[in-house]
C-alpha cells in the first residue's frame, strides 16, 4: 500500500490507499472501518474533509449509509496513484536486497 509506505500508519493515507486500491465500488464508513482498522469517529471526523477537497466522492446513500468512492477524474488522485505506485516498486526492490534468512530444516 504505496501511500502508507510513504506517509506512515496515518489515517488519511490509509483511507486513499483502500479505495485506490478497490476503486471499482463504494465503501460505507462502516466498511472502510473494519478494513483499514480506524474508528469509525475518525473516519466521521476526517471523510468531510477529503469530500471537499474533491479526493473522494460521496456516491449515494443506503438507508442511513453514506457511499464514497475515490475520485478517478481528480489529478491529485491521478498523481496520488504515481507516487503510490513507485513508493510500491522501490518498496519491493528494497526488500529483494535484504539478505535472506537461511533456516535450517527441522530434523523428525
Amino acid at each position: 500500500m504505496g501511500l502508507v509506505h510513504i506517509f506512515g500508519n496515518k489515517p488519511i493515507p490509509q483511507i486513499l490507499d483502500f479505495l485506490r486500491v478497490y476503486r471499482e465500488w463504494d465503501y460505507s464508513l462502516k466498511t472502510i472501518s473494519e478494513a483499514t482498522g480506524l474508528s469509525f469517529r475518525t473516519l466521521q471526523r476526517i471523510m468531510p474533509q477529503l469530500v471537499k477537497e474533491g479526493l473522494i466522492l460521496k456516491t449515494r446513500t443506503v438507508g442511513k449509509s453514506k457511499m464514497y468512492i475515490i475520485n478517478k477524474k481528480s489529478t491529485i488522485v491521478k498523481k496520488l496513484d504515481e507516487l503510490a505506485l513507485e513508493a510500491d516498486v522501490e518498496y519491493a526492490r528494497s526488500l529483494r536486497k535484504r539478505p535472506r534468512e537461511i533456516v535450517a530444516p527441522v530434523k523428525a
